[in-house]
């Protein structure tokens, strides 16, 4: 249960290569990516906004992606620089670490603290291979290797096992993405990868 799950998250964030994060999305994607809270459940494809909230306006979670919309759209430079700024360990907007620590690897490693923290494991676990996945981000990338340890460590690190034992597709979802973006591919992945596996 554990692979078929690890299998069909990995295929939805990086479809098996060791990719980054794109970033470049027209107006209405970015919107509906990135712009309400609750995520993309909560955008309506027929207003391009957001639904309404409990104060009856839409519940915008970036308004810059509506109000600045010709800074942000195909730009992954200032768009993910926006989206990811002051959290998971990344400074404001203008510091760039949006972008910089944007996702990589086959789990789509995203933020500085994650970057900070597998830069730990690996020098603890391979003392003879010291990296510096914050100094240099794009190893997730050009290493296959750091793209698969990246992705062992992100799912050893969330503790996703015990979500996969119970079959809980949603809950491996939110540890694996933090939230439920994709929740559909990711359970046709399933059911295929559980088909093949005779599970």
């Amino acid at each position: 249960m554990r692979l078929a799950h690890f299998l069909a998250q990995i295929g939805h964030e990086s479809s098996f290569r060791a990719t980054e994060e794109n970033g470049r999305y027209s107006a209405t994607r970015m919107r509906e990516i990135f712009g309400c809270k609750g995520g993309r459940a909560q955008y309506d494809r027929n207003t391009d906004d957001c639904r309404l909230g409990d104060d009856g306006r839409p519940a915008r979670l970036r308004p810059k992606l509506w109000t600045e919309q010709d800074l942000y759209a195909g730009n992954a430079e200032r768009l993910l620089g926006y989206v990811y700024a002051d959290r998971l360990g990344n400074g404001s907007e203008e510091s760039g670490d949006g972008y910089r620590y944007r996702g990589r690897g086959l789990v789509q490693l995203t933020g500085k603290d994650n970057y900070l923290a597998f830069t730990a494991a690996h020098n603890a676990r391979d003392a003879g291979d010291p990296r510096d996945f914050v100094a240099d981000p794009d190893l997730l990338v050009s290493e296959l290797k750091y793209a698969i340890e990246s992705a062992f460590w992100y799912w050893d690190a969330r503790k996703v096992n015990a979500l996969a034992d119970a079959d809980d597709l949603e809950g491996v979802t939110r540890a694996v993405n933090g939230g439920l973006n994709g929740l559909e591919d990711r359970g046709a992945r399933l059911a295929r990868i559980k088909t093949a596996l005779g599970i």
